[in-house]
């Protein structure tokens, strides 16, 4: 969406620099009957088109580099905390969570290091079968999700929009077997 903005402010920008008589009649000359844009009506429209094309430009830029690549970069730096053992403690369930022992803790962690997490988007779909959350030393967490909308075992982060499935049924299993339904 801000690709869309981003453009539509480039060429509104573009117009007004180039001609600012196009966009003093957008801001105020359809409203007036022969009437004409002063010299400083006409500069203002013209450095309001600068503006335009400045924040359009802007606007373009930040969102193709805060497109995938930046949840790309947050399932890397996630694994990264992983493999440094700076989880400090995976609970699971949403009224009474159960902590999981540090043989439970180092068991899950060891398959989600293993397995690939593969981004999807869940849109308006909802729902699990029981939920978690994983918390690291550093007080970041992700919220884990259980037979969640992709129908595996997913990780929500709390920054970013894009939700990852963890694929490993070396995972589903050990949940199935241990915290289905709580």
């Amino acid at each position: 969406m801000s690709v869309f903005i981003g453009v539509l402010a480039l060429i509104l920008g573009v117009l007004f620099a180039i001609w600012p008589y196009f966009g003093w009649y957008l801001r105020l000359g359809w409203r007036l009957k022969d009437a004409e844009p002063s010299d400083l009506s006409l500069s203002v429209d013209r450095i309001l088109g600068v503006v335009l094309v400045i924040f359009g430009l802007v606007l373009i830029v930040s969102s193709c580099s805060t497109g995938s690549q930046s949840n790309h970069t947050w399932a890397e730096q996630f694994k990264d905390k992983l493999d440094a053992g700076q989880v400090k403690e995976i609970r699971i369930g949403l009224f009474n969570p159960t902590t999981l022992n540090e043989e439970e803790t180092n068991t899950v962690v060891q398959m989600i290091q293993s397995a690939e997490l593969r981004p999807f988007e869940s849109g308006n779909a909802f729902g699990a079968n029981n939920t978690g959350e994983i918390t690291f030393i550093d007080g970041t967490n992700a919220e884990l999700v259980i037979w969640g909308s992709s129908g595996g075992i997913e990780l929500h982060p709390d920054a970013a929009q894009t939700q990852y499935e963890i694929m490993s049924e070396e995972l589903q299993d050990w949940f199935t077997t241990n915290y289905s339904e709580e």
